[in-house]
């Protein structure tokens, strides 16, 4: 055994690639997983002093990812009822943040990511227009990436850019939280600023999301210029004189002036055509579902199925609390598995997990049981004895989770 190891012994290990393990056990030494496997094998190489914490009716499970939030908006929680009317929640929404101050927000973001780490979570993306997270995520034990959203048109846009730059950079400099950056989407930011993003990304190994294809309406906006998105903006008058509609779906508009030349973390793609798909895979994109929200704003089946068979990488989010219940990455996980009655369990865990961490780029890091990742993981309880764990606990019958930080 290494020195100053500590095992984990549980009913199961469910690594999001392979075989789960039956009484399976786990080695943690100097805050990485050194060894696991069965603890028929692993108990030989323990000695009296070892220190084995054991959890006889649970389940060990990688820590969850949460590739897409607004932890900014956890204060939002139970403002909004379900609705078909994306641009009025968005008008109604845009209304409730103007009052906020930075200290409502930064307690927003902090009672977020407290949410998210009691029920799991150990990384995720959180999308934000204040660059003013530096003590509040920083506290956090989660790996966070913080993407420094950009909005407008014309001209004033670049220069909000800059300044979104500048402080993802100072919080760069200042913090150990990682960063990017996120022109929010096609019918609040213009061409020009996807760009610019693409280039500033480019140029300082930035990651970039974006949402696209969330809507019908946003794909109208592109399109033909009209449909209820359309009327919110020039209601704002935000807008340039002489703007045109690019008269092709965002994903094409995009990758046509080479947005996609590297790979972008797509929130939400609930609507995708094959020459979309197409696209993401030659790019190497991924995609962020956020199952709650999508049925929060009743759209219709997402392609999630689909994208995957193309080789798209697809992963969960939680959205925020202004369009789900909850910042749980698990519980999304539930309801998915829930309302898909073929789904494989297995494989929306990967989703959960895995999946999430190659999206953000810290594959190597976490999202997984294997060696040399970090020993960050879930004990998820009772599990009882079941040929299928992994549906046990996207049940909802193992109700009790356990995030481990040896």
């Amino acid at each position: 055994m290494p020195a100053e190891a500590k095992v984990y012994r549980a009913r199961y290990l469910i690594p999001a690639e392979g075989a789960a393990v039956e009484d399976g056990a786990l080695v943690a030494a100097g805050g990485r997983i050194a060894r696991l496997g069965p603890w028929s094998k692993l108990k030989a190489h323990i000695g009296p002093s070892d220190a084995v914490e054991h959890f006889p009716d649970a389940a060990i499970v990688p820590g969850l990812v949460n590739a897409h939030t607004h932890l900014g908006l956890t204060d939002m929680g139970g403002h909004f009822k379900p609705t078909a009317d994306f641009a009025g929640w968005l008008a109604r929404l845009i209304a409730s943040r103007v009052i906020r101050t930075q200290q409502s927000i930064r307690r927003a973001v902090r009672q977020g990511a407290d949410q998210a780490q009691a029920t799991g979570t150990v990384a995720g993306a959180d999308i934000t227009p204040e660059s003013i997270c530096d003590n509040v995520l920083t506290a956090s034990d989660g790996r966070w990436i913080v993407f420094g959203e950009v909005f407008r048109f014309g001209p004033k846009s670049i220069d909000r850019l800059r300044q979104t730059v500048e402080g993802m950079e100072r919080l760069r400099r200042t913090t150990p939280v990682a960063v990017g950056l996120s022109p929010h989407a096609p019918y609040s930011t213009g061409l020009a600023v996807y760009k610019a993003v693409r280039q500033v990304a480019d140029a300082n190994g930035w990651p970039v999301t974006a949402h696209l294809h969330e809507t019908l309406d946003e794909i109208a906006f592109t399109e033909r210029g009209d449909g209820p998105l359309y009327e919110l903006v020039r209601q704002f008058s935000l807008l340039p004189r002489g703007w045109m509609p690019a008269g092709v779906r965002p994903i094409r508009m995009l990758a046509d002036a080479g947005f996609f030349a590297k790979p972008v973390l797509v929130a939400h793609g609930n609507y995708l055509e094959d020459d979309d798909v197409a696209v993401l895979a030659e790019s190497g994109s991924s995609v962020a579902y956020c199952p709650r929200s999508h049925a929060f704003f009743q759209h219709r089946e997402h392609p999630w199925r689909r994208l995957l068979k193309k080789g798209v990488n697809v992963c969960l989010g939680t959205d925020s609390l202004a369009s789900s219940p909850s910042l749980s990455v698990l519980d999304e996980a539930r309801f998915l598995f829930a309302n898909e009655s073929k789904a494989d369990p297995r494989l929306i865990l990967d989703m959960a997990t895995r999946r999430g961490a190659r999206a953000l780029g810290l594959e190597s890091v976490t999202g997984d049981l294997r060696p040399e990742l970090l020993a960050t993981f879930c004990v998820v309880s009772p599990v009882g004895k079941t040929g299928d764990p992994a549906a046990a606990i996207l049940s909802g019958a193992a109700k009790d989770i356990r995030l481990i930080r040896p």
